[in-house]
């Protein structure tokens, strides 16, 4: 008679070098011996299926994921083949060794395994040099419109605007031609003013007497 052979049930296995990370929670360490248990090939379940799997939500499994950014590779974070690698398995340690790459990230056509390009012994620097003759080059100002032009010079211009705002505001409010009032004729027309203003008021207490 045949044995059958017993299906081996399937467990988590928390790593001692996980169990004793002191800054993070149990919860994450328990996501983080999840996704070392998926080894080179990597833990590519969403966010749902791994919030159904913790029996919490999606939010949580973001802010776990977040704490545990440090012990982890992430390709594509957003995207729909969202994979995640724990950096300290055995086998993700040698892939990285052996390509000088993190998983899930593919080396330039023209780059080695190091990040140099080919036939350079240092990696490429961006030319941010600015020429000596740029520098010293300053664009002149271009003239005002003809009818009001000034010099071209900032000091002009500045002297030319600040005339031109003085006359509209001494002009602002008041017809063409306008000569301001001397004190005594301000005095004089106020008198004029407070009388007529007294008259007008005797004349309404007359009216409602009657």
């Amino acid at each position: 008679m045949k044995k059958l052979k017993t299906q081996k049930e399937p467990y988590l296995k928390i790593p001692a070098h996980v169990l004793n990370l002191t800054k993070i929670g149990l919860c994450e360490k328990v996501l983080l011996a999840h996704i070392y248990s998926f080894g080179e090939k990597g833990c590519w379940q969403s966010n749902e299926t791994l919030a159904e799997i913790f029996m919490t939500n999606t939010r949580t499994i973001r802010r776990w994921i977040n704490k545990i950014s440090n012990f982890i590779y992430l390709k594509n974070p957003k995207g729909y083949y969202r994979t995640l690698w724990a950096k300290s398995h055995p086998q993700v340690k040698a892939y990285v060794d052996k390509t000088g790459r993190v998983p899930g990230r593919k080396a330039s056509a023209d780059m080695d395994k190091n990040g140099h390009r080919l036939g350079r012994k240092c990696p490429t620097t961006i030319n941010n040099t600015i020429t000596e003759n740029y520098k010293r080059t300053i664009a002149s100002p271009s003239p005002l419109p003809a009818g009001g032009q000034a010099p071209a010079t900032l000091l002009y211009r500045r002297d030319a605007a600040t005339e031109q705002i003085e006359r509209f505001k001494a002009r602002f409010g008041r017809a063409a031609g306008f000569t301001p009032l001397s004190p005594q004729q301000f005095e004089r027309r106020k008198a004029q003013q407070l009388a007529a203003l007294r008259a007008a008021e005797q004349i309404r207490r007359a009216g409602q007497k009657a």
